[in-house]
């Protein structure tokens, strides 16, 4: 198993997110509407969560090609737009698989996980 996942990166701006809405029906106000975004917490709009967890996706995929795993991760923060995130992982050192995160561009975790291959972690593949 090799040190660490490939980084993907991406820029998560309006149009990404209007696009995500679009494909998948989620027009929550929270992320397409900036009027009401602006007055939320986030004072912007955020990108739907599994935007984000697409790029990890396809951190996994290039590094690890199609082999089944098990993901386990928790959403820690949200993605503004206007954000660059970037997807990856490195090998575990306390067992099999790959500690896996999403960073926005200040390096802040806004997805932590594991991913660990089927037949390294329970041989069930």
């Amino acid at each position: 198993m090799s040190g660490a996942l490939p980084a993907v990166s991406r820029d998560i701006g309006r149009e990404e997110i209007l696009a995500y809405a679009e494909i998948t029906g989620d027009f929550n106000p929270v992320h397409v509407d900036e009027v009401f975004a602006a007055a939320t917490p986030f004072g912007k709009p955020i990108a739907h969560g599994m935007l984000s967890l697409n790029l990890l996706w396809q951190s996994l995929r290039r590094g690890l090609g199609t082999v089944p795993l098990t993901l386990d991760i928790r959403f820690v923060r949200p993605v503004l737009s206007g954000t660059r995130v970037t997807a990856g992982g490195t090998a575990r050192e306390d067992g099999p698989g790959y500690d896996v995160w999403v960073r926005d561009e200040g390096g802040e975790p806004v997805i932590v996980g594991t991913a660990i291959p089927l037949e390294e972690g329970r041989g069930d593949a």
